[in-house]
């Protein structure tokens, strides 16, 4: 006969792996058979799960409907079983089990919306680090600048889209038409952040992309002037290269100097 705590680890399994693990243990009721009642148990816990989701991904939700959302959700829940006390990050795995999901292989901007929705969320709940200010870089020598390297804040998340999911977020945002998806002929480059107590996201331009990519890889300032000269005159390289870092202190992507 099994003890108490292996009851209790049996239903546990059989709640969070939705099998009939513990269905030697329980036994029918006057009112309803065994297989019922455990089946209440896992649908209750099953539909909680879904409601995370739609909590961390309703425009997700919106653009793809609620039945449609709700059964790939359990497909997701299967696959991707809680192991965090933390419901946050119940749907980390989300956004790229959507792009892979075999019904939307037809729709990537499902994922790619997702993945947007994600980079938002974490953008809000990311630890509150002092940003990099100007007054930051006022005690700098001129011979400091060439080396000088940046850390990202932990709010901000890099993006490259194939389709305008950033189109669909904003339309499903500002309650308008919705606009109809389209795969892109070039890349979007996306970086989302928190500023002003806001998740924010904006596009990049190819250039600004590359460059952060690689200053976050540990690319100093100097390389990354150099780099810009694929992109512009060698002249005006650092001039580019200064107003990207004005744009990225202005809007707090950066916390301080490694």
């Amino acid at each position: 006969m099994s003890t108490l705590k292996e009851i209790q680890d049996k239903f546990q399994k059989s709640i969070l792996q939705q099998d009939a693990t513990v269905m030697d243990d329980i036994v029918d009721t006057s009112k309803e058979e065994r297989a019922v009642l455990l089946n209440v148990y896992q649908h209750a816990y099953g539909a909680r799960l879904i409601e995370f989701l739609e909590n961390d991904f309703p425009k997700t939700l919106s653009y793809m409907g609620d039945e449609n959302f709700e059964n790939i959700a359990k497909d997701y829940y299967e696959v991707h079983p809680s192991d965090n006390p933390n419901a946050r990050w119940f749907g980390r795995h989300f956004p790229q089990f959507l792009a892979k999901h075999p019904e939307l292989i037809n729709n990537p901007e499902c994922g790619e919306l997702a993945h947007l929705e994600y980079a938002l969320g974490t953008a809000f709940d990311a630890s509150n680090n002092k940003p990099l200010t100007r007054e930051d870089f006022a005690q700098l020598s001129p011979e400091d600048w060439s080396t000088l390297s940046f850390k990202a804040h932990p709010s901000t998340t890099r993006l490259s889209l194939k389709t305008n999911a950033s189109e669909i977020w904003s339309s499903l945002h500002k309650e308008e038409e919705l606009v109809e998806s389209k795969s892109k002929a070039l890349i979007i480059e996306i970086i989302s952040w928190r500023g002003d107590n806001m998740a924010r996201f904006r596009t990049m331009s190819y250039d600004e992309a590359m460059i952060w990519d690689e200053a976050n890889k540990g690319a100093n300032f100097g390389q990354i002037c150099e780099m810009l000269g694929t992109y512009w005159p060698s002249e005006e390289a650092p001039l580019k290269a200064a107003g990207y870092l004005q744009a990225w202190i202005a809007s707090e992507f950066l916390i301080s100097p490694v």
